[in-house]
Order: structure tokens, then sequence, then C-alpha cells
């Protein structure tokens, strides 16, 4: 089941997520009521039975103006993923209670080589972790 079918299916976390979003549009940050705002998932391939450990990094709370904008133009992936990053930290943690997901964790390697140390955090995608919190 992809995230955009799951939200379809649990319209109660789907309400609690726009509730955490503070009932306003991420992009234009404009309040609305809950029944218009919709929810954007970032990349459609996106599965909900845990391939992607952290789903709120998927999703955007937008006003109905902003997701027709979103997909008419279409809005970059970078563009949108950077929406997400600047989240505030208690919407993150609210979301991914929500959603019963929770953030990969860092391991580093058995190394005190930078470069190693780099390489690895790059490859596993933990780097975000590490420069962004999460």
């Amino acid at each position: 089941m992809d995230l955009q079918e799951f939200l379809h299916v649990h319209p109660v976390k789907s309400r609690l997520l726009k509730l955490a979003a503070g009932g306003a549009c991420e992009h234009c940050g404009e309040t609305y009521p809950l029944s218009l705002l919709e929810m954007h998932v970032i990349d459609p391939r996106t599965g909900a039975e845990g391939d992607r450990p952290d789903m709120q990094k998927e999703l955007l709370i937008l006003c109905p103006e902003c997701h027709r904008f979103f997909h008419a133009r279409p809005v970059q992936k970078s563009v949108q993923r950077e929406l997400v990053r600047y989240r505030p930290k208690d919407v993150k943690a609210a979301m991914r209670r929500i959603l019963g997901t929770r953030p990969r964790t860092y391991v580093p390697p058995e190394t005190d080589d930078p470069e190693a140390i780099f390489a690895e955090m790059f490859e596993s995608g933990a780097l975000d972790l590490c420069l962004n919190g999460g």
C-alpha cells in the first residue's frame, strides 16, 4: 500500500496530521479549516509498510491552492524536502507518533578516519539527520 492510499484508508490519522501542523498550509502558512487542507505526498512511490522508516519526511500539509501549484508546476522534490526540513521539531515528533514511525538512528563506523565516517553517513542517508536535526 502506498502512502497516499494509507492516508485515504486512515482518515483519522490524516486529520491528526493536519492538526499537528497547526491547521496551516506548510507552504504559504495560511490557516484553513481541516477539511480544506490536503495531504501532499512528495514521492508517490513511497510505501507505508516500513520501507521508509520516517514517513513524515514524505508528507506536506497544503492548502488547495498550494497543492494545485505543486502539481501544476511541478515543484522540485528538493524544494519540497526543504519545507519538511524546516518543519518545527515538535510537529515532526507529533507526525512520527501519529504515523507510528521513528527516524533512522545513525551508527558510526568503527574508524577514526573522518573521510570514512563522512562517506558512511552520506551513503546511509544519516547525513541529513546530523546536519538538519532529523
